[in-house]
């Protein structure tokens, strides 16, 4: 929750959820990293770390359904002088 409120605080609203998504699909895949990657031999938060990835997996998929890649491409793109010749 505290990423998304950054998020819509520092961002235009229009890139909020893809944005989000990327973040919480990164978070999927550190919070997965954790679980393949013990620190130590009897660790018990393997489990946890399945169940934190799957969500953030399950948030993320759903911020991306719901955002529209449109405003990211906008935002993405330079902004500079086009030319008109391969119009």
């Amino acid at each position: 929750m505290v990423a998304l409120a950054i998020f819509v605080l520092v961002l235009p609203h229009s890139v909020v959820l893809p944005v989000f998504s990327l973040w919480a699909l990164s978070a999927a895949a550190c919070a997965a990293l954790l679980a393949i990657f013990p620190l130590r031999r009897r660790t018990s938060y393997a489990g946890a770390a399945w169940d934190m990835a799957g969500a953030f997996t399950l948030v993320g998929c759903a911020a991306a359904i719901l955002g529209e890649i449109e405003p990211i491409i906008e935002f993405i793109r330079p902004s500079g002088p086009r030319s008109k010749v391969n119009d």
